[in-house]
């Protein structure tokens, strides 16, 4: 039950992050075809970081394991 909680407030920390990361890209690509345009690229941009870093992280862990069983 501990690490549920754990990944919980993980979740909730990785959502606060990617409000602000969209807050400054819109504000940083505005003049690209408004704020609203900037947010959404923006949030983009961040899951596009959070899916590849969760994905390194998936594999890692299956390739030590992997090892770790073979040995």
């Amino acid at each position: 039950m501990k690490n549920i909680w754990r990944y919980i407030l993980s979740g909730i920390a990785v959502a606060i992050g990617g409000m602000f990361v969209s807050d400054i890209a819109g504000n940083f690509f505005n003049g690209m075809g408004g704020y609203g345009f900037g947010c959404i690229l923006g949030i983009c941009m961040y899951l596009c970081v959070v899916i590849v870093t969760c994905t390194g992280i998936i594999i890692t862990k299956f390739n030590k394991d992997t090892h770790s069983k073979k040995e």
